[in-house]
């Protein structure tokens, strides 16, 4: 195992990564922060429960990421960070893509995980879209995304949580939407 890769292997991988960072430099992103509101549903399948439960949270929408211009879009990442009516639904952007439909407006598109912070967390996928106001003034765009947490689940292990039904886990599906303002630095 000390010398699992042949030495071509290695010399090809030095090569790329050298690559790589002569690339990097002249490769430019560039950061900002998001401040807005957000309306979510939640629908909770909680096991011992004859139905899903549904309800509604409301509350501020922030956000930071990067991102790098392409020929017709950028793609980056983002942090995200929603107060749900006091429970804190944080998630990550690990695909966060804009497609320019004009100097002053464009389409999104997303996809990642999120961890909803409930007595113990719920994780699972994150996805979503939007239209997106850009430069409505100097550096800043107006955005609104809808939303979607699949199926985030939640283990049932305190004493507390509803005991009972087929599975030891608790599912929950989020829809929202988000609007806020974006500042690029």
């Amino acid at each position: 195992m000390k010398h699992s890769l042949c030495p071509g292997m290695r010399s090809a991988m030095l090569a790329a990564a050298i690559v790589a960072a002569a690339q990097a430099r002249v490769a430019a992103a560039e950061m900002f922060v998001d401040a807005g509101v957000s309306s979510t549903s939640i629908e909770a399948d909680i096991p011992a429960l004859p139905e899903t439960v549904e309800s509604d949270a409301s509350g501020l929408h922030l956000g930071v990421g990067f991102r790098r211009e392409l020929a017709q879009g950028s793609i980056g990442v983002r942090l995200e960070l929603d107060d749900l009516d006091g429970d804190q639904l944080l998630a990550v952007r690990a695909l966060d893509y804009r497609r320019h439909l004009s100097d002053r407006f464009a389409l999104t598109a997303f996809a990642g995980a999120a961890r909803l912070d409930l007595d113990t967390p719920a994780h699972g996928w994150y996805l979503g879209g939007g239209v997106e106001l850009k430069d409505l003034w100097p550096r800043w765009s107006l955005a609104l995304d809808l939303r979607i947490g699949d199926k985030l689940a939640r283990d049932n292990v305190l004493p507390t949580d509803p005991q009972g039904g087929d599975r030891p886990d608790s599912f929950y599906d989020l829809r929202g939407l988000s609007l806020y303002l974006s500042r690029r630095f």
